[in-house]
């Protein structure tokens, strides 16, 4: 807890959040250090945490996983069969809570199966990689050579 309480204070989480007493996060070093190496980084974690994020990184892209429904939610919680009828409550408040902050997401991925949503993800990423703002030094080194060959 100590450990994790001098990271929060030297900025050494990119997210951070505590729940039932318990540190949760992402030391923000071994992020940078696999987008140094040429690496996309995906985080897979709560609302909280993502707009954290956004906030310290504005080129992040946030990718909001839904289910196809809220019925479709209760009927996969419900399912499992791990939880008693009052955690799965719990835990579909709280979606209802989360699912307010989707507005916020750069992207909606809608979870019909995993094999799509997988899919879904990979292009989101992929289109990404194309857009001016990820592409600004590629553009700059064209305006470039187009400026030094035609003078």
């Amino acid at each position: 807890k100590e450990g994790f309480e001098k990271l929060i204070a030297e900025d050494g989480m990119l997210e951070h959040a505590c729940y039932c007493g318990n540190y949760y996060g992402t030391p923000r070093k071994a992020v940078f250090d696999k987008l140094e190496e040429g690496k996309d980084v995906i985080l897979e974690i709560e609302v909280q945490g993502a707009l954290q994020v956004k906030q310290k990184c504005p080129d992040a892209l946030l990718v909001f996983v839904m289910p196809p429904s809220f019925e479709e939610l209760r009927r996969r919680l419900t399912d499992r069969g791990t939880e008693d009828g009052a955690t799965v409550e719990r835990r579909l408040a709280n979606a209802a809570r989360e699912m307010e902050a989707a507005k916020h997401y750069d992207y909606i991925v809608v979870n019909q199966t995993v094999e799509d949503a997988a899919d879904q993800l990979e292009q989101i990423v992929c289109a990404a990689k194309h857009t001016a703002k990820y592409l600004r030094e590629f553009i700059d080194e064209v305006e470039y050579d187009a400026e030094t060959c035609c003078k």
